[in-house]
């Protein structure tokens, strides 16, 4: 095996790490090691060519969790089984000079649906929606910290914080913002996520001035970064979440709160605006939608890789050309190796390219449950208070976001792990507190509240 010294230091860095993490999450509370990992979840901390150190601690945690007796519920899980069917007839399409790296990538894969397994069991123990909104505002800070610090470096490749082995990624050069996921893309995509989640939290939690103060603020940071990355598609997401959320929300904000509400991120958005384009080295987005085009109902970004794309799925429609789509460097120099293709920049493409239609309808058929889930969140009896009753609709307003948002970039890439983390650690809550069980008045005389399950 041929290493650098900076990939050994980094192989025995991890080896220690792994050890000393077995000890403490064996021996801590699951709540302190959940909450460290959702934490980190955005950031690749020791990363190399066999994965980050976020993915190894999700399979020790795993691990740890059946030593422990800690699995209690395993949703879905005919769907997941489904969708490595598909992984597997799909495996049996490659050729053994390319096999390393499909078998490598489903093991980047299987640590999503476990940390999905791992987030679900947690809050169905934990059953609090305010913890989860808390969580995702700490996390979403740090994201925004690290996004405002490559804000601040701008195109600086000789920065030292981007230099070393935990740096900041560097600036993509044409001037967008790529955040801590690496990709603007991916970045624009959670920005509109957290714009939705946090602006739900300000809504119907209760804070001081100060720390609601804080949170237009954080929503403010969400569309600057956003803008930052120039990733038009961004923007059609967010129109689109927003008419659903008004729709969604329409009667307990009546229809003041919703003239308020439009009025308020019109106002954030366009200081965001005026910041990004006038004090940023990142003020790409505006001249691009003014570039836009569009050639035979395809956008120009996209003119060249869907079309390939769906002529490489014709080719083997059935269960695709392997799970991997880029292979390694060095794998593509080897004799019969395949040639390289372009990313499809499209999830639906990229899953029937690599899984065929099989994987694709394997996954449709995934996400729909999920989905569906929290439909029947929305239907169960109230509990009282809208930060719980109006959190399924929260969870159909995500999960929207994300099925429109994919049409423009796929999630699934090798490279974008901590990013699909993200959002499997998303769904796994989202599910575990939409359909949660709840507390309603019992209609005994003592009115002690019984507890209703479904």
């Amino acid at each position: 095996m041929d290493l650098s010294s900076a990939q050994w230091i980094q192989m025995n860095a991890a080896a220690v790490i792994a050890v000393l993490s077995f000890i403490f999450i064996y021996f801590l509370p699951a709540k302190f090691v959940v909450v460290t990992l959702i934490l980190i979840i955005p950031f690749q901390i020791i990363g190399s060519r066999y994965g980050s150190l976020t993915i190894y601690l999700i399979y020790l945690v795993a691990f740890v969790w059946v030593l422990r007796n800690q699995f209690r519920e395993f949703p879905f899980i005919g769907y997941v089984g489904f969708i490595f069917f598909a992984y597997a007839l799909s495996l049996s399409q490659v050729s053994s000079i390319t096999l390393k790296d499909h078998l490598f990538y489903l093991f980047l894969i299987g640590s999503d649906f476990l940390i999905f397994y791992i987030v679900y069991n947690y809050f169905r123990k934990n059953m609090d929606v305010r913890h989860f909104l808390y969580l995702f505002l700490i996390t979403n800070g740090l994201v925004l910290l690290y996004s405002v610090a490559q804000l601040v470096v701008g195109l600086d490749e000789n920065s030292p914080l981007v230099s070393g082995e935990i740096g900041l990624r560097p600036a993509r050069e044409d001037g967008r913002l790529s955040g801590p996921f690496g990709t603007v893309g991916l970045t624009a995509e959670y920005m509109v996520i957290a714009v939705f989640i946090t602006g739900y939290a300000l809504w119907t939690l209760k804070f001081s001035p100060l720390l609601r103060l804080m949170l237009f603020f954080m929503i403010m940071g969400n569309f600057s970064m956003m803008i930052a990355t120039g990733n038009r598609g961004g923007i059609f997401t967010l129109v689109c979440g927003s008419i659903l959320f008004l729709f969604l929300f329409r009667k307990e904000m009546g229809g003041r709160g919703v003239l308020l509400s439009l009025g308020g991120a019109g106002v954030a958005f366009a200081l965001s605006s005026i910041v990004i384009i006038n004090y940023t080295d990142f003020n790409k987005l505006f001249d691009r939608l003014a570039q836009t085009k569009i050639e035979e109902g395809v956008p120009d970004s996209r003119s060249k890789a869907w079309p390939q794309t769906l002529e490489n799925i014709q080719k083997k429609p059935i269960v695709g050309h392997g799970p991997q789509l880029k292979l390694s460097d060095k794998t593509y120099l080897q004799p019969g190796a395949p040639k390289p293709v372009m990313w499809p920049h499209n999830l639906y493409l990229f899953l029937a390219y690599t899984l065929g239609f099989i994987g694709l309808i394997a996954y449709l058929a995934f996400l729909m449950r999920i989905a569906w889930s929290f439909h029947e969140g929305m239907s169960r009896t109230p509990r009282g208070s809208l930060v719980e009753d109006g959190f399924a609709r929260l969870a159909i307003i995500v999960m929207t976001v994300f099925l429109i948002d994919q049409i423009k970039v796929e999630f699934l890439r090798s490279e974008s792990t901590e990013y699909q983390h993200f959002i499997f650690m998303i769904w796994g809550a989202l599910v575990a507190l939409a359909s949660k069980n709840f507390l309603v008045p019992s209609e005994t005389n003592d009115h002690i509240p019984e507890l209703i399950t479904h």
